[in-house]
């Protein structure tokens, strides 16, 4: 999953509090000088720019006199291995990725190789909704947040996720935001990589992979933040994968018993009645593999959900996949799912299947 190099990139006649502005944003602590071809010319970090206000540099100067502009890169196609060397080498913690014309690729960190080498595909984590259906228990925290035996709803579904080697996540927030990013921070402690997409407002259950679009390079998940399953997310992907579906679906069977008897007609008669049966639904499970030629349909900075998505591949004439989830599986969406996955939790196994 590539860093979103909007964030850390910045021109050389940019003045100290615009690169401020972007190291806050970019949230990395240093910031890449290009030319207009995206070409490194050198690096900022915040430290440089401490020094040079300690030593009267002013916030309306130029950053032009503080560019290091003999900054350590990596070439494309670099092992991890001589990475690794380069950062232990030149001590450094930021370390640019360049192409043979020297345009900025990538930024990586040295905990980016220190984390196992996991899949390339991201899993963006919708955790931006209010939660009202659940009342009083989301009046204080953000439904993701809610615990599921000792830890948060969120770390089950990123737990999930890291023990098939996907450990590229993206979390979509908006609904106190806060309280997910103090918990999961950037994610390291946890053996994964977080970066978090910010909704201005809310999005639904699709507007914000617009967002993060920047990051979605490879065919990716996509789950709701409320969804607590042991899933085998791997052979989900690679059904999607083997398949060629632009969309998979993750779906389960749901069973409904009508309280009454039916009756079965014959004209003015009655052929049978059947007590109480049992209908079978085949549900949308919350969970979605997608690749990213479809993000095309989503539009900008509108409220847009998943389903619509769905629909709009259909009306292309895409084939969306069916892939049925046969492990354990709750949608957290009232307080009795919640109470019955607590229920449930300590009798789920986490094992690979």
């Amino acid at each position: 999953m590539k860093t979103n190099l909007e964030n850390v990139f910045v021109l050389p006649d940019y003045t100290i509090r615009m690169v401020l502005e972007k190291l806050d944003k970019g949230g990395r602590g240093i910031v890449l000088a290009v030319d207009k071809d995206k070409r490194l010319i050198g690096t900022v970090t915040d430290g440089d720019i401490r020094r040079a206000l300690l030593n009267g540099v002013t916030l309306n100067n130029s950053i032009k006199d503080i560019i290091h502009y003999n900054s350590v890169y990596a070439k494309i196609g670099t092992t991890r291995e001589d990475i690794k060397d380069i950062f232990i080498k030149k001590a450094i913690k930021q370390l640019p990725i360049v192409d043979d014309f020297g345009r900025v690729l990538d930024l990586i960190s040295i905990n980016d190789i220190l984390l196992p080498k996991g899949k390339e595909n991201p899993v963006l984590i919708m955790a931006g909704g209010l939660g009202s259906r659940l009342k009083n228990l989301t009046k204080e925290v953000p439904k993701p947040m809610l615990k599921v035996g000792q830890d948060p709803i969120l770390y089950h579904i990123i737990n999930n996720f890291k023990q098939y080697g996907y450990n590229n996540i993206l979390i979509s927030v908006n609904y106190k935001s806060e309280i997910i990013e103090n918990y999961f921070q950037n994610g390291y402690a946890y053996g994964v990589k977080i970066e978090y997409i910010k909704e201005k407002k809310r999005l639904g259950t699709a507007g914000s992979i617009y967002l993060a679009k920047d990051y979605l390079d490879k065919p990716f998940f996509v789950i709701n933040g409320d969804i607590f399953t042991n899933l085998n997310v791997d052979n989900m992907m690679k059904f999607h994968l083997e398949n060629g579906f632009p969309m998979t679906v993750g779906t389960k069977k749901y069973f409904y018993q009508i309280p009454y008897g039916v009756i079965q007609p014959k004209g003015n008669a009655v052929e049978k009645i059947v007590e109480k049966p049992e209908i079978e639904y085949l549900i949308n499970g919350g969970i979605y593999c997608l690749n990213p030629e479809v993000i095309k349909y989503i539009p900008e900075n509108k409220y847009f959900e998943i389903t619509d998505l769905i629909n709009i591949c259909i009306d292309k004439g895409l084939n969306v996949g069916n892939y049925e989830i046969e492990e354990y599986w709750m949608d957290i969406g009232k307080i009795d799912d919640y109470n019955k996955v607590n229920d449930d939790v300590e009798n789920i196994v986490y094992l690979k299947q």
